[in-house]
């Protein structure tokens, strides 16, 4: 009996291993977007800087376009490949995805002036738009159940090894470099991940059954694949709905309450200043006036805190649920912009703070620690628990592309807001608006852990009679 168990449990993972090898080739390019977002730390500091040796410098008007056009481009990317996925497929927008990056990147190489830099920026906010529009939608359709979550936080924690890639190569390479070294991923991943399967959801929906059938037998690695086949066609009948259709979902009083609650989240998100961190930390970390450790060397250390804290997160989200660890996310993210409103504070009294410069340093740490655990990972969650099938893709578009411009509007106006007010009153008003995300969180935010989907959805409507409408898309 157990040797028996246990060839059923290496069977088991000889199953899934043709999952992990398309997660694995779809982490080439969300590597490739994690390097986009390490880049502009370094970079933007160096091009600003008035020491620089660059031919190419930037003022800090032009920086703050350089860093907020990624995510105009990002919310171009979102709606791009929403549009495409339902005629295209999954597989064919993610490889559609790493074009506009390698346009990208081939700018970045022959920029001359802060025009090639724009446009480099805005394609490659264009591809990760794509690429995160349509990753979690392909992988959770491949997957087995029981490894979903690993395959989805494989990828997340990719992107986050990318970050300090980043932000390591751009303290010690040359802008072109930079760009030829990242095209590596990009083209590694059109080689390798042309040769995986779509996604067999797409053939069904497009009564491809045959496709569909030898697309699950690839994933599978199994001939027992006919009752999976005939959910997936329950499914195809909510799944392939138009845009209005989709939209007028969102009149249900569960949507619209699902739909609130996502985009509130992305603003306490953005406003928590994650992203503002990504393009000027080293120059945040110069401002602070920290000089014992080389500022390039800091932001290498700090980006490997999400690293292990995202691992962290798989294990405590279905422990501890979404809302606690929401709360204590904002509670940790708000103390940190509260102390570095604080150090900042004190340099404009002209006090003597040598021996404060573990404040700003510890701030951030605390920062980092605190954003990757809940607010940088549960509204990602949330998305595919929050709807119902047939308006998780429309709904996930919904969330990137909103991200996209609160993210846009914030980067844009970081600069301008620190010539107006300071930093101590920016990070001020961000811990102030943070922190009310923990009434937001405990009262309207349901606790979805361990519910189904039609208890989550009862949960947000309060009305019974919503139960049968929900009943007849799930």
């Amino acid at each position: 009996m157990i040797v028996n168990n246990k060839n059923e449990s290496k069977d088991e993972r000889e199953k899934f291993w043709p999952q992990w090898l398309a997660a694995l080739a779809l982490s080439l390019i969300v590597l490739n977007s994690g390097l986009v977002n390490g880049w502009s730390s370094p970079y933007l500091a160096q091009l600003t800087s008035m020491d620089s040796k660059s031919s190419l410098t930037l003022s800090d008007f032009e920086a703050s376009w350089v860093a907020s056009l990624l995510n105009l481009g990002r919310l171009i990317g979102a709606f791009t490949g929403a549009v495409m996925q339902g005629f295209l497929g999954r597989k064919i927008v993610l490889l559609f995805g790493a074009v506009p990056m390698a346009i990208g990147w081939i700018c970045t190489i022959i920029a001359s002036t802060v025009y090639w830099l724009y446009v480099s920026r805005f394609f490659l906010g264009i591809g990760s738009g794509i690429t995160w529009g349509s990753l979690t939608i392909y992988l959770g359709e491949i997957a087995h159940p029981s490894i979903r979550g690993a395959l989805i936080s494989l990828n997340i924690n990719v992107s986050s090894v990318g970050n300090v890639l980043g932000n390591v190569m751009g303290s010690y390479l040359p802008m072109k470099e930079f760009a030829y070294i990242s095209l590596v991923p990009n083209f590694l991943f059109l080689a390798l991940f042309t040769l995986i399967p779509e996604s067999p959801y797409h053939h069904v929906q497009n009564g491809q059954i045959e496709k569909a059938e030898e697309s699950l037998k690839w994933f599978r690695r199994t001939s027992e694949f006919k009752k999976e086949i005939q959910d997936m066609l329950l499914y195809s009948g909510t799944l392939n709905m138009t845009f209005l259709q989709k939209l007028k979902e969102f009149r249900l009083p569960g949507n619209r309450k699902s739909a609130i609650i996502i985009i509130f989240l992305q603003l306490f998100c953005v406003f928590s200043m994650y992203n503002i961190f990504y393009s000027y930390l080293e120059i945040i970390i110069r401002k602070a006036n920290v000089t014992i450790i080389n500022p390039s060397t800091i932001v290498a250390a700090l980006g490997i805190c999400p690293i292990a804290t995202n691992f962290l997160s798989a294990y405590l989200v279905d422990k501890f649920g979404r809302r606690s660890l929401l709360m204590t996310s904002s509670i940790g993210v708000t103390i940190s912009l509260l102390l570095l409103g604080l150090h900042f504070h004190l340099l404009s009294l002209n006090l003597s703070i040598d021996k404060l410069w573990i404040l700003p340093l510890f701030s951030l740490f605390l920062f980092n620690v605190s954003f990757a655990y809940g607010l940088g990972c549960v509204p990602s969650t949330l998305v595919g628990e929050l709807f119902p099938p047939n308006i998780k893709s429309f709904a996930g578009f919904a969330s990137t592309a909103s991200a996209a411009v609160f993210n846009f509007s914030t980067t844009r106006a970081y600069q301008p807001l620190i010539y107006l007010i300071g930093e101590k009153y920016v990070f001020l008003l961000c811990a102030i608006v943070v922190f009310l995300s923990l009434p937001f969180v405990y009262f309207l935010l349901p606790e979805t852990k361990c519910k189904s989907l039609l208890e989550i959805q009862h949960c947000l409507s309060k009305k019974r009679e919503n139960i049968e409408t929900i009943k007849n898309t799930v």
